[in-house]
C-alpha cells in the first residue's frame, strides 16, 4: 500500500489524514512538522505511527513512497525541492506555487527525476464538478459563452494569521481565488486566450478583493472572490441551450442544469471527506507511471500561477 509522510501539521493535514483512510489504497506512514512539539501532538491525534522534527529525517525514509505538502504557501516551493530531491512524488496543497518562475522550477526538478507532481486541486475530482462538465461536453448547455464564479468568507483580521500574513502567502488570489480560476478553466475546457485582474488590497499589501477576468475563445467568466465578508458561493455557467450552477463549487455536492423550461436535471452526491478522490488519482497515475495527472496537469497550475503573477503584479 501506499505510503504518505506528512510535511506540515495544520488542519488541512488532518483532513488528508482521514481522507487516506476513506481512499483504500494509501497509508500515512509519518508527519514532520518544524514547530517544537507539533508533530507529535498530530501523530497521536490522527494515530500515525511516526513524527519528525524535521522533514530531511522524514525524507530520508524508504519506505515512504510519496508526501502531502500541507504547509503555509510560502514554503510550497522550498518543501517540494526537498521531497523531489529526496525521490519523493509530491501531492502539494493549492496553491502550488506562490508564482510562475516558483511552478516552473518544481515541475522541472519532477521531470528531470521521472517522479510524480500534483497540485491538490481536490475540487476538480469532486462528483458534482465531474458531473458539470460531463453535461457540458455532452453539449447540453450548447456552446458556452459566459461565467460567474462567486467565492469569499470573513477572515480573521489578525495580521499575523495565514490569510491576513503576507510573509505566509496570504490573501485572497492564493487561498480561493486559484478554486475560481481552477474549476472554471476545468469546465469551460478551452484554452484561456487573456486575462486581467483588479485588486484590493489591506495596509499590508494582501490582496482583500479580487475580481478576475477570463476571456476564452467565445466565452468571458467573471471570478470574484473576497476574505472580508461571508458571501453566497456559487458559479453559473451559461450557454445557447441553458445554464449550469453548482452551490459552493469549491466544495460542492450538488449541480444543477436548466433549459428553456427551467430545471432540467439535478446531480447530488454527499461529498464526505472529498480529498480522497485526489489522492486515489495520485496512486493510480503513479502505478500507471506518469509523472501527472489528466485532470490537474502541470500547464493548467502552470497557467494558474501566471495569472497570480500578472494579477498581483498591478
Amino acid at each position: 500500500m501506499f505510503q504518505f509522510g506528512i510535511m506540515g501539521a495544520g488542519n488541512i493535514a488532518s483532513q488528508f489524514c482521514d481522507a487516506v483512510k476513506r481512499s483504500g489504497c494509501a497509508e500515512v506512514a509519518a508527519v514532520a512538522s518544524r514547530t517544537p512539539g507539533k508533530a507529535k501532538v498530530f501523530a497521536e491525534k490522527n494515530n500515525i505511527p511516526d513524527y519528525y522534527a524535521s522533514y530531511e529525517e522524514m525524507l530520508a525514509r524508504d519506505d515512504i513512497d510519496g508526501v502531502y505538502v500541507a504547509t503555509t504557501h510560502n514554503f510550497h516551493h522550498e518543501n517540494m525541492i526537498q521531497a523531489l530531491s529526496a525521490g519523493k512524488h509530491v501531492l502539494c496543497e493549492k496553491a502550488f506555487a506562490m508564482t510562475k518562475q516558483q511552478a516552473a522550477e518544481v515541475f522541472a526538478l519532477a521531470e528531470k527525476k521521472q517522479l510524480f507532481c500534483m497540485e491538490a486541486m481536490w475540487s476538480r475530482f469532486l462528483p458534482a464538478i465531474r458531473k458539470a462538465k460531463e453535461w457540458i461536453d455532452a453539449g447540453l448547455i450548447g456552446d458556452v459563452n459566459m461565467a460567474h464564479f462567486m467565492i469569499g468568507f470573513a477572515s480573521s483580521p489578525d495580521e499575523n494569521g495565514r490569510m491576513r500574513s503576507k510573509a505566509l502567502g496570504g490573501g485572497a488570489m492564493f487561498d480561493i481565488s486559484v478554486y475560481a480560476i481552477e474549476i472554471t478553466s476545468y469546465l469551460i475546457g478551452k484554452p484561456i486566450r487573456s486575462y486581467t485582474g483588479q485588486i484590493l488590497r489591506d495596509k499590508n499589501g494582501v490582496d482583500t478583493v479580487d475580481v478576475i477576468t477570463l476571456c476564452f475563445d467565445g466565452c468571458i467568466a467573471s471570478l470574484q472572490a473576497t476574505i472580508l465578508t461571508n458571501v453566497e458561493q456559487s458559479l453559473q455557467i451559461c450557454g445557447t441551450k441553458g445554464r449550469i450552477k453548482i452551490p459552493d463549487p469549491h466544495y460542492s455536492e450538488r449541480c444543477m442544469r436548466y433549459d428553456d423550461n427551467g430545471l432540467a436535471e439535478e446531480f447530488y452526491e454527499r461529498r464526505d471527506n472529498g480529498f480522497q478522490y485526489e489522492i486515489r488519482e495520485m496512486v493510480s497515475c503513479i502505478e500507471k507511471g506518469k509523472i501527472e495527472s489528466d485532470v490537474i496537469p502541470h500547464c493548467d497550475t502552470m497557467q494558474c500561477a501566471e495569472i497570480f503573477d500578472a494579477c498581483l503584479s498591478e
